[in-house]
């Protein structure tokens, strides 16, 4: 059986609500989306449970709208982003690292810039690794009216978090082994 256009159109948004869905499920944020009746099928849906789904795996966002130039600016941060920054200070401090040289902050650097480089001529984003205040880190992205990649981004920021969840483990295997070491 062929699929007409719209067919696949309404398939392909389906199933970003159901990707999203479980992206949230996955990151333990499901509580918090609003599920979509499956029946019907807006074409705004994509945008809308993507920006949600955006919105969800992020502890803080914050969104402006430039009417100017119509530039939308968005900020995600997440716990373990901030942590992740906190700890790498104190491997700094301890392995007398300043903050270029740490292994772990260029790791970080180089795999949110694997994820995030695509030369996209209408996204920008700048990471932050701040921890002067609670939601100091995190990423920071500039959009013009012609982005339509948000679910490619709601993929990479999944992508991202899972990463600083991931090296975060590690890093704070690392002190608390290195910690021992220096004890005995």
């Amino acid at each position: 059986m062929r699929m007409n256009r719209r067919d696949k159109s309404e398939a392909r948004r389906a199933f970003v609500c159901v990707y999203v869905h479980k992206l949230l499920h996955d990151n333990g944020r499901l509580e918090n989306y609003e599920p979509y009746e499956t029946e019907y099928v807006d074409p705004e849906m994509e945008f809308e449970a993507c920006v949600y789904g955006l919105q969800y795996l992020s502890e803080a966002v914050w969104s402006r709208y430039c009417e100017d130039d119509q530039v939308e600016t968005m900020y995600f941060s997440h716990p373990d982003m901030m942590e992740y920054y906190r700890l790498c200070r104190v491997y700094g401090k301890r392995y007398g690292v300043k903050l270029p040289d740490n292994p772990y902050m260029r790791m970080a650097a180089d795999y949110v810039r694997s994820c995030l480089d695509q030369g996209c001529p209408v996204c920008e984003y700048r990471l932050h690794t701040n921890i002067g205040h609670k939601w100091a880190s995190g990423i920071v992205f500039r959009m013009w009216p012609e982005f339509e990649w948000h679910f490619a981004l709601l993929t990479q920021i999944a992508d991202i978090f899972g990463f600083y969840t991931k090296m975060l483990t590690n890093l704070k295997k690392e002190l608390a082994c290195n910690k021992t070491k220096e004890v005995a």
